[in-house]
């Protein structure tokens, strides 16, 4: 028989496996369908196609372990799993289903058990011990919700000299992967010179931070020992992996508790036990309704939500009628805001966190209805319990942007590895920078020979280009290393510098570019900036939903693709929604079950027979040996619950007590208050079981709805692959976390970095990243947080507000500074000249700017000795200890008098910004300036503003005839471009 003939063959039986025609049943028949397999061209595509049929899911499954023995792991199995070592495999299907592959391999243990017998007694040749170390480090890397731990198998597997003394190259270095995976995956809590380490304090604390839940427990939310944490002199401390691994765990755990302290706040306002604005939206007197499992035109699954109703109604909507709700509801989305955060509560205990799916058709109904979305087996059991056994359970919502936070932790508790990771954990003082795999040296060599002249023609700029000396160097330095750090004082250029790196890099790397900024404002300016040096907007995306006029076309809404999806990707689509349907009338009929569930006789006797078989015994009419049935004094025939009946009302057995066992004597001895107790506990654990076996029904089909919504996403993924530059906001970042580590960006540029959060530069680094590039001033702004006992100002060493690039500069990581600045006046550069940037020059047309019109000089200092007055409406978020801000009435009548003043010198209203270091006084400056001009406030001092209850969303949004204002270091938002 010819080869191809054969070939041939193999395809065919292959169709007939994965179409359900052909059933693998015994170890022939699997050989066949591994040859097969190993005989595609297309790794991809066959990979989906098994994926989509469950008949081959189940050969896999069954005939992986027909035979597993060292000899067919050689020639089968290993085979098999090398074929699913391909970096475009792990990405299909967001990574779900190599996923489900690996687990079906994993599970049940027989085949590993036996793989890792046959490594340790040496029978498995170079390529079966290559996949099973390659299989051992993906599941190693396996999220921690699988539950999957491989770990002591794992360290028998290092353990072996047989890996590192190998001659094979791979195989050492594949034993090195195993032991820094170990190393990352221990929980890295435990120091020689503490005895305090993790876990142990609620339900929710655990050793290895991969286990914690990221939104609290009711128990966690009630704890008040100090949650586990620690500063950056103990994680210095830490050597190696261990240091990584120390590293990662406190970042997740400083910035989890940097969102908890803000909700633990948020709450106590919201329930009452502490002063603040409360929240405008509270539910009471809860019951359940219904469960959605669909968008409301039922075509499309989404996450599964629960219906409540209260009995109060719900305000504003009590006395409209249907069309009015409608109406009301259409033209006011901030009433049960889409996406609010929220929780359940019930007598000040939490029950669950949950999200308002805002779906109006269920608003408008009569009860009305709110859908809430509740993550978690624990908490959606809880939830069900406490809305069926009582009827005073609350909802009330909390402020807390938990959206921002949670794909950033998820991010960390899924990451076991990462790149460039000598210079970001293990730097030590006086190391020499590593220079990239990426520099492009023929332009470097180009730019070395023209200091101060004309670098256009060498950069294909369409404007000419002139570099001062710190420019120059900082454009070397980021083309030349791995990690690079340049500091730009204000109005030095940053940007500029920035767009000529991604200008070089874009033009002589294939590789993909992330840009990350802090605030939309910096982001648009820096993709103007890109557009006006010379790249295509074609090559431009930009993730978010603010733009502007010349950034809209780039925005992600916008772009065109070519995607089409394969008849696999459909296969999978189409299994994924028949099991999504499936489960969604399963759980239907189990939801109905469950709400028209009462604990009676013949229920709590089933519930006694598996958990308490004594007094199923003692309450259960016994049967009769020989089939006849039992009958009463009236000669009618007992019901099967008669003796519980009895029981339970507090009497006696009467003529069946000569038919029970002597044991059961004591139940029915028991006093009627102990009974009515018992009977009570089984009521409620009867409920309990049904809730847990909703809530696990529920959480199936989540799981099933993710897998089904990642197929569907593919469209977004395949626009980023096709862009070479990717911009975002931190906040888009981790709305896109998946989206981008698919995107697999081979170099970050970060725009204000020392204004990002360190996780958030950690999340948005792909294992593919080999060129970090940050731009920013560590003596300017850094990252806002909520807790302020986390900040460096504290000065307790957590530092959750010092950024990665502040933190390697003081860890003396080489970096470049910009020095010649081109926005200030000279009068006033020498302010920050003296304070903070003792090298900074002055660009010559800094020196030859107009006076301004109407003034004796450009710095005016005004003393005056009016006190300021405390305003308790608003705390300022940096001064810790403080429930209050400061105003003062004075000083807010003379800004009101200069801005008179300068408007009669011509300066409009769009050329003044106003600046204040408190909030109260923003706050009191907005209700001044208003009633002549519109302010424009930052967003963020925006949002504190809209929090407190002293500026409506709707004004916030509002926009006439602007002066900007803002607090002291959110000016930098209203600046022009630093260089021209």
């Amino acid at each position: 028989m010819s080869e191809k003939i054969r070939l041939e063959r193999l395809a065919k039986y292959l169709g007939a496996v994965l179409h359900g025609k052909q059933e693998v049943q015994n170890l022939s028949n699997f050989k066949k369908l591994i040859q097969a397999i190993l005989n595609t061209e297309n790794q991809c595509s066959v990979v989906e196609r098994l994926a989509a049929s469950p008949n081959a899911l189940k050969a896999l499954r069954n005939g992986l372990r027909f035979n597993i023995t060292p000899v067919f792991i050689n020639e089968f199995t290993a085979k098999f799993i090398q074929f699913l070592n391909d970096p475009a495999v792990k990405l299909l299907g967001n990574g779900q289903i190599l996923e489900d592959l690996l687990l079906i391999i994993l599970e049940p243990r027989t085949l590993w058990n036996s793989f890792v017998k046959a490594f340790c007694d040496r029978q498995l040749d170079e390529n079966a011990t290559h996949a099973l170390c390659w299989l051992t480090t993906e599941l190693l890397s396996l999220p921690a919700s699988l539950k999957v731990d491989i770990r002591k198998d794992a360290q028998t597997i290092v353990d072996q000299d047989s890996l590192f003394s190998s001659p094979v190259v791979r195989l050492r270095n594949s034993g090195h992967k195993i032991k820094y995976l170990l190393e990352m995956k221990s929980s890295a809590t435990a120091l020689p010179t503490s005895d305090i380490t993790a876990g142990g304090r609620h339900d929710n604390d655990f050793a290895d931070f991969r286990l914690t839940a990221i939104l609290p427990t009711a128990d966690e939310m009630g704890c008040i020992e100090k949650p586990f944490y620690r500063d950056v002199e103990e994680i210095a401390q830490l050597c190696g992996s261990q240091r990584i691994a120390g590293h990662l765990d406190n970042q997740f755990r400083l910035l989890r508790e940097d969102m908890l302290s803000s909700l633990r706040d948020d709450f106590q306002i919201a329930n009452g036990s502490k002063s603040g604005r409360r929240s405008a939206f509270r539910m009471r007197g809860l019951s359940l309704s219904s469960i959605r499992c669909s968008s409301s035109d039922e075509k499309y699954m989404r996450p599964c939500t629960l219906g409540v109703t209260s009995k109060e109604g719900l305000g504003k909507l009590k006395d409209l009628t249907k069309a009015e709700r409608k109406s009301f509801l259409k033209n006011t989305p901030q009433f049960v805001k889409h996406c609010a955060f929220g929780c359940l509560v019930r007598d000040k205990e939490i029950v669950a966190f949950a999200i308002i799916e805002r779906d109006v058709d269920a608003l408008t109904s009569d009860p009305p209805v709110v859908m809430l979305r509740i993550t978690g087996e624990e908490a959606l059991k809880k939830c069900l319990l406490y809305l069926k056994l009582y009827d005073d359970v609350e909802f009330l919502v909390v402020d807390t942007p938990t959206f921002a936070y949670e794909p950033i932790l998820r991010c960390l508790q899924e990451r076991v590895d990462f790149p460039l990771k000598e210079e970001l954990f293990l730097f030590e003082n006086d190391q020499p920078a590593r220079e990239s795999v990426l520099a492009p040296w023929n332009i470097i060599g180009e730019l070395r020979e023209e200091y101060r002249r004309n670098v256009q023609n060498i950069l294909q700029t369409p404007q000419p280009v002139t570099l001062d000396a710190s420019q120059l160097e900082s454009l070397l330095v980021g083309l030349t290393q791995r990690v690079t750090l340049i500091q730009g004082p204000p109005g030095t250029g940053k940007s500029f510098i920035g767009a000529l790196l991604s200008k070089v890099l874009y033009d002589h790397t294939q590789e993909k570019i992330l840009v990350m900024c802090y605030t939309n404002h910096a982001l648009d300016q820096f993709l103007e900036d890109l557009l006006d040096i010379g790249i295509d907007s074609s090559a431009i995306v930009r993730l978010g939903s603010k733009f502007t006029p010349r950034t809209y076309p780039l925005s992600l809404k916008m772009q065109k693709s070519n995607h089409r999806r394969s008849q696999e990707a459909w296969s999978i689509i189409n299994a994924l929604g028949e099991e999504g349907r499936n489960q969604k009338d399963e759980l239907n009929q189990s939801f109905q079950a469950y709400q028209s569930l009462s604990a009676g006789n013949l229920s709590i006797l089933s519930y006694l027979e598996f958990e308490e078989p004594d007094f199923f015994e003692a309450l259960s009419v016994p049967e009769d040996e020989s089939g006849m049935s039992m009958v009463g004094k009236t000669g009618k025939a007992v019901h099967q619950d008669y003796l519980f009946a009895q029981w339970a009302r507090g009497e006696s057995p009467k003529h069946l007590i000569d038919l029970l066992p002597a044991r059961c004597q004591t139940i029915w001895e028991m006093e009627q208050h102990l009974r009515e107790d018992k009977i009570a506990s089984w009521s409620r654990a009867l409920v309990n079981e049904q809730a847990a076996s909703l809530g696990v029904q529920m959480t199936m089909f989540n799981k099933c709805e993710r897998k089904l919504s990642a197929k569907l996403a593919e469209k977004t993924r395949d626009v980023l692959k096709g862009k070479r530059i990717i911009g975002c906001t931190t906040t888009a970042a981790a709305m896109y976390t998946d989206d981008l580590r698919h995107a697999s960006p081979g170099i970050v540029l970060l725009e204000e970095a020392g204004e990002i959060l360190e996780s958030h530069v950690l999340t948005a680094l792909a294992p593919e990243t080999k060129h970090l590039i940050m731009i920013g001033d560590h003596l300017q702004l850094r990252p806002k947080i909520n807790s302020y006992s986390l900040s460096a100002e504290k000065g307790d060493g957590y530092d959750l507000n010092v950024s990665l690039f502040e933190r390697l500069i003081h860890a003396g990581y080489p970096h470049t500074t910009l020095l010649k600045q081109h926005r200030m006046c000279p009068e006033i550069s020498s302010l920050v000249r003296k304070l903070t940037y003792p090298g900074l020059e002055d660009d010559e047309k800094t020196k030859t700017r107009p006076m301004p019109r109407g003034l004796c000089d450009r710095v005016i200092l005004f003393n005056h000795e009016h006190p300021e007055t405390k305003f308790t409406e608003i705390s300022d978020r940096r001064d810790e200890g403080s429930n209050q801000s400061k105003q003062n009435a004075f000083e807010v009548e003379i800004v009101l008098k200069i801005v008179k003043y300068l408007g009669q010198q011509g300066y409009g209203t769009d050329k003044l910004v106003v600046l204040t270091p408190y909030l109260g006084q923003l706050s009191l400056l907005r209700k001044m300036l208003s009633k002549q001009n519109d302010p424009v406030l930052n967003d963020l001092d925006s949002h504190d503003l809209v929090q407190a209850g002293l500026l409506s969303q709707a004004s916030a949004n509002h926009s006439k005839r602007q002066i900007k204002i803002s607090t002291i270091g959110k000016q930098a938002k209203y600046t022009s471009k630093p260089y021209e």
